[in-house]
Protein backbone atom coordinates (compact mmCIF):
# COMPACT_ATOMS: atom_id res chain seq x y z
CA UNK A 1 0.00 0.00 0.00
CA UNK A 2 1.35 3.76 -1.04
CA UNK A 3 2.15 6.07 1.50
CA UNK A 4 0.48 9.48 2.08
CA UNK A 5 1.89 12.05 2.23
CA UNK A 6 1.89 14.43 5.03
CA UNK A 7 -0.36 16.98 2.87
CA UNK A 8 -2.41 14.20 2.40
CA UNK A 9 -2.29 13.13 6.16
CA UNK A 10 -3.35 16.96 7.66
CA UNK A 11 -5.74 17.86 5.16
CA UNK A 12 -8.64 16.20 6.95
CA UNK A 13 -7.34 17.41 10.38
CA UNK A 14 -7.64 21.19 9.06
CA UNK A 15 -10.81 20.67 7.76
CA UNK A 16 -11.89 19.01 10.78
CA UNK A 17 -11.34 22.19 13.08
CA UNK A 18 -12.34 24.86 10.83
CA UNK A 19 -15.67 23.09 10.28
CA UNK A 20 -15.79 22.71 14.34
CA UNK A 21 -15.20 26.35 15.14
CA UNK A 22 -17.70 27.96 12.56
CA UNK A 23 -19.90 25.68 14.51
CA UNK A 24 -18.45 26.80 17.39
CA UNK A 25 -19.19 30.32 15.97
CA UNK A 26 -22.64 29.80 14.13
CA UNK A 27 -23.91 28.25 17.49
CA UNK A 28 -22.60 31.87 19.66
CA UNK A 29 -24.46 34.10 17.26
CA UNK A 30 -27.69 32.08 17.43
CA UNK A 31 -27.82 32.52 20.98
CA UNK A 32 -27.24 28.44 21.68
CA UNK A 33 -25.52 27.07 25.22
CA UNK A 34 -23.08 24.16 25.82
CA UNK A 35 -20.03 25.97 27.11
CA UNK A 36 -18.96 27.39 23.65
CA UNK A 37 -18.12 30.46 24.70
CA UNK A 38 -14.62 29.85 26.01
CA UNK A 39 -13.51 28.75 22.62
CA UNK A 40 -14.00 31.61 20.90
CA UNK A 41 -11.94 34.69 20.05
CA UNK A 42 -12.85 38.51 22.20
CA UNK A 43 -14.89 40.90 20.73
CA UNK A 44 -13.09 43.31 18.26
CA UNK A 45 -12.59 46.59 19.47
CA UNK A 46 -15.27 48.97 19.43
CA UNK A 47 -15.47 51.18 16.11
CA UNK A 48 -15.66 54.63 17.63
CA UNK A 49 -13.70 57.06 17.52
CA UNK A 50 -10.54 58.39 20.15
CA UNK A 51 -11.06 61.14 22.27
CA UNK A 52 -9.12 63.93 20.38
CA UNK A 53 -5.84 65.32 22.30
CA UNK A 54 -5.88 69.37 22.60
CA UNK A 55 -2.71 71.10 23.54
CA UNK A 56 -3.87 73.41 25.93
CA UNK A 57 -0.28 75.13 26.98
CA UNK A 58 0.40 76.29 30.41
CA UNK A 59 -2.70 76.09 32.14
CA UNK A 60 -2.75 72.26 33.10
CA UNK A 61 -0.78 72.55 36.89
CA UNK A 62 0.31 69.35 38.09
CA UNK A 63 -0.70 68.68 42.18
CA UNK A 64 -4.84 69.54 42.23
CA UNK A 65 -6.43 68.09 45.25
CA UNK A 66 -9.04 65.46 44.92
CA UNK A 67 -12.21 67.27 45.51
CA UNK A 68 -15.95 66.19 43.14
CA UNK A 69 -17.01 69.88 44.26
CA UNK A 70 -15.28 73.19 42.84
CA UNK A 71 -16.60 76.22 44.55
CA UNK A 72 -16.93 80.24 43.52
CA UNK A 73 -19.81 82.74 42.38
CA UNK A 74 -21.65 81.38 39.31
CA UNK A 75 -24.18 79.13 37.71
CA UNK A 76 -23.87 75.55 39.28
CA UNK A 77 -22.89 73.08 36.30
CA UNK A 78 -22.36 68.68 36.38
CA UNK A 79 -20.46 66.62 34.56
CA UNK A 80 -19.77 63.37 34.53
CA UNK A 81 -19.27 60.49 32.30
CA UNK A 82 -17.13 57.29 31.46
CA UNK A 83 -13.40 56.51 30.84
CA UNK A 84 -13.28 53.57 28.47
CA UNK A 85 -10.02 51.80 26.66
CA UNK A 86 -9.76 50.89 22.89
CA UNK A 87 -11.31 47.38 23.67
CA UNK A 88 -14.48 49.31 25.09
CA UNK A 89 -13.50 48.24 28.24
CA UNK A 90 -14.57 50.79 31.43
CA UNK A 91 -10.87 51.89 33.36
CA UNK A 92 -11.49 52.02 37.17
CA UNK A 93 -9.42 54.27 39.11
CA UNK A 94 -8.23 56.83 36.23
CA UNK A 95 -7.25 60.18 37.51
CA UNK A 96 -8.99 63.14 35.61
CA UNK A 97 -7.58 66.86 36.04
CA UNK A 98 -10.03 69.58 35.34
CA UNK A 99 -9.07 73.33 35.08
CA UNK A 100 -11.49 76.09 34.19
CA UNK A 101 -11.91 80.13 34.23
CA UNK A 102 -13.89 81.36 36.84
CA UNK A 103 -17.59 83.14 35.64
CA UNK A 104 -15.17 86.32 34.53
CA UNK A 105 -13.35 84.30 32.13
CA UNK A 106 -9.52 84.33 34.57
CA UNK A 107 -7.61 81.15 35.47
CA UNK A 108 -6.10 80.69 38.38
CA UNK A 109 -2.42 80.81 36.74
CA UNK A 110 -0.82 80.45 41.23
CA UNK A 111 -3.19 78.32 43.08
CA UNK A 112 -6.05 75.89 42.46
CA UNK A 113 -9.16 77.75 43.02
CA UNK A 114 -11.41 75.81 40.19
CA UNK A 115 -9.06 73.19 40.04
CA UNK A 116 -9.75 69.52 40.86
CA UNK A 117 -8.99 66.25 40.22
CA UNK A 118 -11.29 62.89 40.03
CA UNK A 119 -11.01 59.35 39.83
CA UNK A 120 -12.98 57.18 38.33
CA UNK A 121 -15.07 54.43 40.42
CA UNK A 122 -14.87 50.59 40.13
CA UNK A 123 -17.36 50.80 36.85
CA UNK A 124 -15.50 53.85 35.10
CA UNK A 125 -17.42 56.79 35.97
CA UNK A 126 -16.47 60.12 37.18
CA UNK A 127 -18.34 63.19 38.71
CA UNK A 128 -17.73 66.47 39.00
CA UNK A 129 -19.84 69.51 40.00
CA UNK A 130 -18.61 73.10 38.90
CA UNK A 131 -19.54 76.72 37.83
CA UNK A 132 -19.93 77.54 34.26
CA UNK A 133 -16.59 79.02 33.09
CA UNK A 134 -16.84 82.64 31.02
CA UNK A 135 -15.04 83.37 28.38
CA UNK A 136 -11.58 83.83 28.32
CA UNK A 137 -9.91 86.42 26.04
CA UNK A 138 -13.46 86.01 23.72
CA UNK A 139 -12.54 82.04 23.04
CA UNK A 140 -15.70 79.24 23.36
CA UNK A 141 -16.22 78.64 27.06
CA UNK A 142 -14.46 75.37 28.03
CA UNK A 143 -13.07 73.21 30.46
CA UNK A 144 -9.77 71.82 30.53
CA UNK A 145 -9.29 68.10 31.09
CA UNK A 146 -5.61 65.83 31.88
CA UNK A 147 -7.37 62.34 31.95
CA UNK A 148 -4.65 59.47 33.28
CA UNK A 149 -5.23 55.53 33.77
CA UNK A 150 -2.84 54.64 36.28
CA UNK A 151 0.32 53.16 34.18
CA UNK A 152 -1.05 54.57 30.77
CA UNK A 153 -0.47 57.83 28.80
CA UNK A 154 -2.14 60.24 29.52
CA UNK A 155 -4.58 62.75 27.32
CA UNK A 156 -5.16 66.43 27.69
CA UNK A 157 -7.72 67.75 25.82
CA UNK A 158 -10.53 70.60 26.16
CA UNK A 159 -14.47 70.00 25.94
CA UNK A 160 -16.55 72.77 25.01
CA UNK A 161 -20.20 73.82 25.51
CA UNK A 162 -22.79 73.10 22.94
CA UNK A 163 -24.56 76.10 21.29
CA UNK A 164 -21.87 78.55 21.74
CA UNK A 165 -21.63 81.02 18.86
CA UNK A 166 -17.48 81.58 20.14
CA UNK A 167 -16.77 78.31 19.24
CA UNK A 168 -16.94 79.52 15.01
CA UNK A 169 -13.88 81.49 15.91
CA UNK A 170 -11.83 79.25 18.28
CA UNK A 171 -9.43 77.45 16.69
CA UNK A 172 -9.12 74.93 19.21
CA UNK A 173 -12.58 73.86 19.11
CA UNK A 174 -13.66 70.71 18.36
CA UNK A 175 -17.01 69.34 17.49
CA UNK A 176 -16.48 66.09 19.05
CA UNK A 177 -15.45 67.74 22.00
CA UNK A 178 -19.19 69.01 23.05
CA UNK A 179 -20.76 67.86 26.26
CA UNK A 180 -24.29 66.68 26.10
CA UNK A 181 -26.86 67.94 27.39
CA UNK A 182 -28.23 65.60 30.19
CA UNK A 183 -32.69 65.55 29.15
CA UNK A 184 -34.44 67.30 32.27
CA UNK A 185 -31.83 68.63 34.05
CA UNK A 186 -30.48 71.83 33.93
CA UNK A 187 -26.92 72.81 33.28
CA UNK A 188 -26.06 69.17 33.41
CA UNK A 189 -24.00 67.91 31.09
CA UNK A 190 -22.28 63.97 30.01
CA UNK A 191 -18.56 63.57 28.04
CA UNK A 192 -17.77 59.86 27.70
CA UNK A 193 -13.70 59.62 27.30
CA UNK A 194 -12.74 56.99 25.09
CA UNK A 195 -8.53 56.52 25.14
CA UNK A 196 -5.93 54.27 23.42
CA UNK A 197 -5.73 51.96 26.55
Amino acid sequence: MPRGTRREFFAPLLTFGLTGVAIAWGARVDGAQGGLDKFLVPAPPCKDDLTPAVPVGADYRVGAPLRKTLSAPGTRMTLSGYVSGLTCGRIKGARLDFWQADSSGRTDATGFRLRAAVLTGPDGRYAIETIVPGSEGGRARHLGVRVEPSGKKALTTLLFFPNDAAATTDKQFNKSLVMKPVSGAANSYTFDFLLDA
